[in-house]
């Protein structure tokens, strides 16, 4: 599962970028990943070199306590690793602006960046999708997006989506480390703060 670029600790890569695809059951998805367990997959994107990522997991939590999490950029430092701060700039009906700074590993400087993502509610589940607007990236693109599993509403499965390529050379070490570490580190972060809330 090459990644070409992608970095580093914490959640230097929970920056963000999905093809626009409609919800759907989750009985038209693939098996579904053990329960606990963190799915990877590269997918090669036409036209550009940086390989779009696609994580999936089951979560023992309702959308709506996962939704809180991810949909809420301005609380990410509270509830996500590695960020060293994130901010809501603006809220226009069901777009957010948010500028968002992840910690970065010695010798790098901090990453920030700022997108425009939007969010879709229906009764097949939620999704957020965000988009590249300024900051230190070239690409900056991914998804959020929790479909419930059970008719009780009771767990649910979680995709997120990114295609990221910071304005930073970084090793590849770092860059495995992305993939087979800290993607499904951000993840189990989700899966840890959704149980705490009520």
């Amino acid at each position: 599962m090459g990644c070409a670029r992608l970095f580093a600790r914490g959640a230097a890569v929970i920056a963000f970028v999905l093809v626009a695809t409609p919800l759907v059951s989750v009985a038209a998805d693939p098996a579904l990943p053990p329960k606990g367990e963190v799915e990877l997959k590269s997918y090669s994107v036409p036209g550009s070199t940086i390989p779009k990522l696609v994580l999936r997991t089951v979560m023992d939590s309702s959308p709506k306590k996962i939704w809180q999490i991810v949909s809420d950029c301005a609380h990410y430092k509270e509830h996500l690793p590695s960020i060293a701060a994130s901010e809501l700039l603006k809220k226009a009906g069901n777009v957010d602006t948010c500028k968002v700074t992840y910690s970065m590993p010695f010798p790098f400087s901090n990453l920030t960046g700022v997108t425009e993502s939007v969010d879709e509610i229906s009764d097949k589940g939620m999704i957020r999708r965000w988009k590249h607007v300024s900051g230190d990236y070239k690409l900056n693109n991914g998804s959020w997006e929790i479909r419930p599993i059970d008719a009780a509403g009771t767990s649910s499965l979680v995709i997120y989506t990114l295609q990221v390529d910071p304005n930073i050379t970084v090793p590849d070490f770092l860059r495995n480390s992305a993939q087979k570490k800290t993607l499904p580190a951000i993840l189990e972060r989700i899966r840890a703060e959704a149980a705490k809330l009520p």
